[in-house]
């Protein structure tokens, strides 16, 4: 390990041939592993156009390759593992948003879909939606972090398949890089989706109302 390495989990300055994270104690091997493997997809992706890798080999390259490289190591180890169990931190804060940025636009609509409904449920009902809004904020809020690393397999696996029946191998590797990746501009069209729902929202309270 060099000098200029740093910890993945809290980013402090590593010294060499330390096994572990002076200052959160992080067992830097499991970094290690990781990785290695991460190193051993990107090579596998270089050989994706061959036949020399099998097909599960290749579906893992493919997911390497949609997540992009900034991430893969995290969302793979945690893919690996056990990602019914993992939380994810930035799906929690973010939860629109983080799914903006991984580009899963279809799940924000369903959900502010689910919002106009309740909505108006309150609306029509008359009853005090406060409690009732501020619970499925919040339920939102962990379910997104609970489930978002499946969720987002689930999303990678469905996108691959569907390039898969209109492209190449010779193609696919490029299509599926250019499909994934986190994107800043899906958070802009996220933040436009929730402005958007706030504004049919108020349209309608007021057409109710008066």
């Amino acid at each position: 390990m060099s000098e200029s390495s740093y910890c993945e989990k809290c980013g402090e300055a590593l010294s060499v041939n330390r096994n572990y994270c002076s200052n959160c104690s992080h067992d830097l091997n499991d970094e290690k592993q990781s990785n290695v493997g991460t190193s051993t997809l990107l090579t596998n992706l270089n050989e994706l156009e061959n036949e020399s890798i099998s097909e599960v080999e290749k579906n893992e390259a493919l997911l390497s390759a949609f997540v992009g490289e900034e991430k893969q190591s995290y969302y793979l180890r945690k893919w690996k593992n056990d990602n019914r169990r993992s939380f994810n931190w930035a799906a929690f804060f973010g939860s629109f948003f983080w799914l903006g940025y991984r580009k899963m636009y279809k799940v924000i609509c369903s959900i502010l879909l689910l919002f106009i409904v309740f909505d108006l449920v309150i609306l029509l009902t008359g009853i005090d939606g406060t409690v009732l809004n501020n619970s499925i904020a919040i339920g939102l809020a962990v379910v997104l972090g609970a489930g978002g690393n499946s969720m987002y397999k689930s999303f990678a696996q469905q996108e691959i398949e569907k390039l898969k029946t209109v492209y190449s191998d010779d193609q696919l590797l490029e299509k599926v890089s250019l499909r994934g990746g986190g994107s800043w501009n899906g958070v802009w069209i996220s933040l436009l989706l929730v402005i958007s729902y706030a504004v049919v929202m108020t349209a309608v309270e007021t057409l109710i109302f008066t």
